[in-house]
């Protein structure tokens, strides 16, 4: 599972900005193989020295570990 303090900096992106929540909740409706084929497609586009798109990049790896979609929609819920 992934650190905790990154769990919960993404919820507090979350609550900052909507758009995140959406991309959590797509995630939330992808098989394993459609969360392998975002990070594949993100990775494509994301791919740059750019700090915005690393992290972008950096968020959509997380947000398709298996589980961790999951615990940030728990916890918005929880917070909401």
């Amino acid at each position: 599972m992934i650190d905790e303090k990154i769990i919960t900096e993404i919820v507090a992106a979350c609550n900052r900005d909507t758009r995140l929540i959406v991309i959590i909740r797509d995630v939330l409706n992808m098989t394993k193989k459609g969360r392998n084929e975002l990070r594949e497609k993100a990775s494509k586009l994301l791919y740059s020295s750019n700090e915005t798109d690393k992290e972008a990049l950096k968020f959509y790896y997380l947000v398709t570990e298996d589980g961790v979609a999951e615990e940030i929609a728990r916890r918005l819920v929880d917070n909401g």
